[in-house]
């Protein structure tokens, strides 16, 4: 197996949970009343767009010969290492269902906006202003496509939004 052990691993668990999302939402209805979008139509998509682009990035991971002498751990274009980026991965996975567990306290749009905002400071470095700017607009814009636009009733919490 050529390739980066950790990669490949970490492109197999993403393989399979998209798969795992794509193949379990139709359980929540991927098709509503008057054909509408239901509540399982994004976790279809996001899952099964997860699973084939890591797919396709596993089956290139597998297929490119290592150099010799290059074990894989070279810098990405901003000077992060392997270990750098698989801490930084890690951190996203914990983050992601301490979000989840979030939602119903605080809602899913300050929720989801919250977790981009931690992940821009914390884990990329960003300076705080911007990314707060950056994640008032995400959390804005997914409100305004799904509340507005979709009309999906999202989860809210405390804040009513």
């Amino acid at each position: 197996m050529s390739g980066d052990r950790a990669q490949v691993w970490m492109l197999i668990g993403l393989v399979v949970l998209g798969a795992g999302f794509a193949f379990s939402a139709p359980v929540y209805g991927v098709v509503g009343e008057q054909a509408r979008i239901g509540p399982g139509f994004v976790p279809m998509v996001a899952g099964g767009l997860l699973a084939v682009l890591a797919a396709v990035l596993l089956r290139r991971q597998l297929s490119q010969p290592v150099p010799a002498g290059e074990t894989g751990s070279g810098t990405d274009d901003f000077g992060r290492t392997a270990g750098q980026r698989a801490w930084i991965l890690r951190r996203v996975f914990v983050l992601l269902p301490v979000t989840v567990l979030a939602v119903p306290v605080v809602g899913m749009v300050c929720a989801f906006g919250g977790l981009v905002l931690v992940i821009s400071t914390w884990l990329e470095g960003r300076r705080v202003l911007p990314a707060a700017a950056f994640s008032v607009a995400v959390a804005g814009g997914v409100w305004v496509v799904f509340a507005v636009g979709l009309a999906v009733p999202l989860p809210t919490g405390i804040f009513g939004f």
